[in-house]
């Protein structure tokens, strides 16, 4: 998952993803012009995050040069002020951000950069008012400050900027099957409307000549006098990028950090060159110290400021512990557990020691978490070890070998710009999830927090939780002590480390007049960060048990329960979505109305367990779908998907309608076409056949009956096409070109799945043989073998419901009904075995451990013994919380709380359903 994009739709106040508008934003916090009085016959439009102001009689271009304004907090108000006298007296249509929250948004760390900088966006009617804009409104704004706007074109020194692009919003699909705002060429065709972090105008476009000054400019702005060469890009973000360069005067590889003025703000509007500065301060006062990087230089080239240091090779330690740890790679046997330990430990000490050592010159770190920390070859058990640059958003540094010369992996701290002196005792600004810590800590205790964090997520990768009650503590320990032959002193001494400093707030125990962490989580912005103080990891009153095991008695208060902590969430009033879910539900157009996330697998979900559904709600989804433009096809975030849904609900009439309305790709399109997974039952052809055969089993409809062997055609005649004639591999769901992912959600598992329900229906036994074929396919991209153990990638170990061998060896055991001899047939038990996995980083049905009993049920057949039952129930609470006196569960990296199917508690409701109510997996389509 992207969690950049998750964590912009973290909003303080709410345990749900949201967005900070719906969040609840306070009209006194916007700007005045927000609500100021508009002149006569002006029309204003406020949204969410922009304000409009048309005047009347214009009727604007649909695309042409429009002129951006850039500010800082500072000046803001008074630029805001200053542009909107100017436009209402010239009679200029213009937009603004509506307040400071949104513009820190914008212009943080974490921010697209893109758009950061846009604070006021005019639209000249033609050239020559373009050009006069810039130059009387450019004249009036000389000198303002603002973060320089990376898209755009500057207008001579000031806060203004131009490009060319849309005035009115039109969007397209992307070949990857992503929405793109669009605008015309000159042949009347809609082309994508760039807006990356660069100024390219569309290449049929002249540049107006009162730019030839500025581009002229810009053309000239090169580095001078800097002597390094950037040799690759190594990370992005608003604050600047993180390149590898080299010294032109030695020829020594060095790495850059750049900061951009007035840009990459954190949560008290702290520009990126502040924490340069605290950076470099940092590496000065540290110099010398083996786990340091070492500093070289420090200067500006082109108004940017560049921090250089030595660069070493390593592998940031959230990296390696995704690698190496067998409870994540669903390993059992015990030496791996005793190797992991082993490095684990070496590689604990050798932090501690190096934060001992920040310690004693004067440094607080300040953001302690694995990203931040590199670690070399171990010399005790790395014997051809390779060292890798860092692939996950920071940055390599340049570490010394372990300290003081002992054993050990080498470990490097990297990324100094929030570290604080000792003597400050300064309260924690910014920190990643599940690292910061909470109110009361300050200076040193704010790294010893963080270094027990550290030592349970290098063991337990759950950190986040602990911001959600004290008991994640125990339950982690507990996890770690029962898998791992950690030091019988371990658990003491991470409780020690966590435990709050004389006077604090105790960890479980929200300070004074604070709302606890179940109702109002964090803020949370940036690369798996929060700003702002981090609430104490619990409740006041925190005694009820987070989760019991349930038995068949206990069952149905629990099954009520979860249902009245789902239905207690609607929210029918919003038009984006009813049920708050993963933030997939903003990031995709429709995302709270479909299958996966929004409100139609919560509603199917609720009717499935025999939970009451409100006619209201399914009014809500009807009309919320019908209102789509463009709606996608697809089942898990599509109009297919709703359609199942509605039929379940029993309003199959307008099921079928929106099945209609949606269609399916063209005859002749093939994967190559479609994007990410245009077969698939995600988002392609599967998903759409097995709804139009649901529907066609429902009415006995022979149209969608017809159209569902349709689509099942085509799809067998791709998996029985000679080897010759194979398309090109198809995209995968991050739209890069590659093979697709192999399991049930996006790979040829759910074309299998379709194939098979078709031969059930028709008897044509050449879709019994194309669905071998898809299976074929899948289980060899897994790597798996029949009668051979489990491969070593997670990939093909992991008994995943969307993705892995969970749900494709669910379609396997069905197939095998039909074809028992099928070579694959070793495989289903291997996958069965493979259920027993000890760990999930989710409780979700589709990626977490809801899915993995989901298939344990459908491989044993309904019959599981209840020494294989309890621990997967067990497990299920290293996941729980309790919101509003309800067990409820935490969604992607425990950041917020879900009700949808794929990550929240719907998904888990329909898991115990199938166990509890006769064993009969909850799950379309089986």
């Amino acid at each position: 998952m992207d969690i950049l994009r998750h964590l912009s739709f973290c909003p303080p106040g709410t345990p749900w993803f949201d967005t900070h508008a719906a969040a609840g934003a306070a009209e006194e916090e916007d700007f005045a012009a927000t609500h100021d009085p508009v002149p006569d016959g002006w029309e204003r439009t406020p949204g969410s995050e922009w304000v409009l102001l048309t005047p009347p009689g214009v009727r604007l271009p649909g695309q042409g040069w429009k002129i951006h304004v850039s500010a800082t907090p500072e000046s803001a108000e008074r630029v805001l002020g200053t542009t909107v006298k100017y436009c209402t007296a010239e009679g200029l249509t213009f937009k603004f951000l509506r307040s400071p929250r949104a513009l820190l948004r914008r212009n943080s760390k974490y921010g697209e950069r893109s758009g950061s900088g846009k604070f006021i966006t005019l639209y000249p009617l033609d050239e020559a008012q373009f050009a006069r804009v810039l130059d009387e409104l450019g004249g009036l704004l000389d000198g303002e400050p603002g973060p320089y706007i990376l898209s755009d074109l500057r207008w001579r020194s000031g806060p203004l900027y131009v490009r060319y692009g849309g005035f009115a919003v039109r969007t397209m699909r992307s070949p990857s099957g992503e929405t793109v705002y669009c605008i015309e060429n000159p042949d009347g065709e809609l082309v994508p409307d760039r807006r990356g972090p660069g100024f390219r105008p569309p290449e049929w476009v002249t540049l107006p000549d009162c730019l030839a000054e500025a581009m002229a400019a810009r053309n000239a702005g090169t580095l001078r006098d800097f002597p390094y060469r950037v040799t690759k890009a190594l990370h992005f973000s608003n604050g600047g990028g993180v390149y590898l360069g080299t010294d032109t005067r030695t020829g020594r590889q060095v790495l850059l950090r750049e900061a951009r003025p007035h840009a990459g703000l954190d949560s008290e509007g702290r520009d990126a060159v502040a924490r340069y500065r605290k950076e470099h301060w940092a590496l000065e006062r540290l110099a010398g110290l083996p786990a340091i990087p070492e500093l070289v230089d420090h200067r500006k080239g082109h108004e940017h400021h560049f921090l250089v240091r030595a660069y070493v090779e390593g592998t940031p330690l959230s990296q390696l512990m995704r690698k190496r740890n067998p409870l994540l790679n669903g390993v059992t046997a015990p030496e791996s557990y005793a190797e992991y330990t082993a490095w684990a430990l070496r590689v604990l000490e050798r932090i501690e020691e190096g934060v001992r050592g920040m310690h004693e010159r004067g440094v607080v770190f300040g953001d302690l978490h694995p990203g931040n920390i590199l670690v070399g070859p171990d010399p005790e058990t790395d014997t051809d070890a390779e060292t890798e640059t860092d692939t996950a958003g920071t940055a390599p540094g340049a570490g010394q070998g372990g300290p003081d010369g002992q054993g050990g992996p080498a470990v490097t701290f990297i990324d100094f710009e929030t570290a604080s002196a000792v003597e400050d005792d300064a309260v924690q600004q910014m920190g990643a999830v599940g690292f910061m810590a909470p109110a009361g800590y300050t200076g040193t205790h704010v790294d010893r927090y963080a270094l027990g964090s550290l030592r349970l997520a290098v063991f337990a990768p759950l950190a986040g939780a602990l911001q959600w009650s004290p008991q994640k503590v125990e339950q982690l320990l507990d996890l770690i002590t029962a898998h791992f032959p950690v030091p019988t002193d371990y658990a003491a001494r991470t409780r020690s480390a966590l435990a709050p400093p004389p006077a604090a707030t105790a960890p479980g125990t929200a300070p004074a007049g604070a709302i606890a962490p179940a109702e109002a989580p964090a803020p949370a912005e940036g690369r798996a960060r929060t700003e702002g103080r981090a609430p104490a990891p619990g409740e006041a009153a925190d005694e009820a048990p987070l989760w019991t095991v349930p038995e068949r008695d206990t069952w149905p208060a629990l099954r009520d329960a979860l249902a009245q902590g789902i239905r207690a969430a609607a929210t029918p009033q919003r038009l984006d979505r009813l049920f708050p879910g993963d933030a997939e539900q903003f990031l995709r157009t429709g995302g709270g109305t479909g299958f996966a996330h929004g409100a139609a697998g919560v509603l199917w979900a609720l009717a499935r367990t025999g939970a009451r559904v409100e006619p209201e709600w399914t009014d809500w989804l009807v009309e919320r779908a019908h209102a789509q433009q463009d709606p996608r096809p697809g089942f898990a975030h599509g109009h297919s998907g709703i359609a199942y849904a509605l039929a379940e609900l029993g309003r199959v009439d307008e099921a079928a309608d929106l099945l209609a309305r949606a269609g399916t790709p063209p005859a002749d399109a093939g994967p190559e076409d479609g994007g990410p997974a245009a077969t698939a039952l995600g988002e392609g052809l599967a998903g759409i056949g097995l709804t139009h055969l649901d529907l066609a089993r429902r009415t006995g409809s022979t149209d969608l009956l017809e159209k569902a062997v349709a689509i099942g055609a085509r799809l067998a005649e791709r998996h029985t096409r000679p080897a010759r004639e194979e398309p090109p591999a198809p995209a995968d769901p991050a739209g890069r070109r590659g093979p697709a992912p192999a399991g049930l959600l996006d790979g040829a598992t759910g074309e299998a799945l379709l194939l098979l329900r078709l031969y059930e229906e028709t008897g044509e036994t050449g879709l019994l043989d194309a669905a071998g074929a898809a299976l074929d396919a899948d289980l060899t991209a897994l790597g798996l073998r029949p009668g051979a153990p489990l491969p070593s990638e997670p990939l093909g170990r992991l008994p995943l419901l969307a993705v892995g061998i969970g749900g494709t060896g669910m379609v396997l055991h069905d197939h095998l009904v039909h074809r028992p001899d099928f070579r694959w047939a070793p495989v289903r038990d291997t996958v069965r075995e493979a259920t027993a996995l000890r760990f999930t980083t989710e409780a979700g049905l589709f990626l977490g451990r809801a899915g993995v009993l989901t298939a344990l049920l459908h491989l044993s057949d309904g019959e599981v013994p209840a020494e294989a039952l309890r621990p997967q129930l067990a497990a299920l609470g290293l996941h729980a919380v309790r919101h509003e006196d309800r067990p409820a569960f935490l969604g992607r990296e425990c950041l917020r709380l879900s009700t949808d199917v794929a990550t929240g508690t719907a998904g888990v409701l329909l898991a115990l359903h199938s166990v509890f109510e006769g064993g009969r997996v909850q799950l379309p389509f089986f």
